[in-house]
């Protein structure tokens, strides 16, 4: 260290917030820390070993997922072809629950 930095500590960012997945995606892939990311969005970064989950314990995977969109009185055929795709694959269906979160 220089010595005119010596003895100066900087307090570096603890968190990151992103619009989307992507830039915590690629901190986490590049050993930036940890991110609390859903299993559909690294599967492949897991299988291919360049990110491992920790904490398993303390972490609860349940919970709703919302899709809104605006209000009209036709729904494009492509949107709700859209939330029927995100219904079948990325929701884990659990028998006998009443709130998938997804509502139409």
């Amino acid at each position: 260290m220089p010595p005119e930095q010596a003895g100066v500590e900087i307090e570096l960012p603890k968190t990151a917030v992103a619009s989307t997945l992507e830039p915590l995606i690629h901190l986490a892939e590049q050993g930036l820390g940890i991110a609390y990311l859903p299993d559909f969005a690294i599967g492949r970064q897991l299988r291919e070993g360049l990110l491992v989950t920790v904490l398993d314990d303390y972490t609860d995977r349940s919970g709703p997922l919302r899709v809104m969109w605006p209000s009209s009185r036709h729904l494009a055929p492509k949107l709700r072809a859209f939330v029927d795709f995100l219904a079948a694959n990325l929701v884990p269906s659990v028998e006998g629950e009443a709130d998938s979160g997804i509502g139409f």
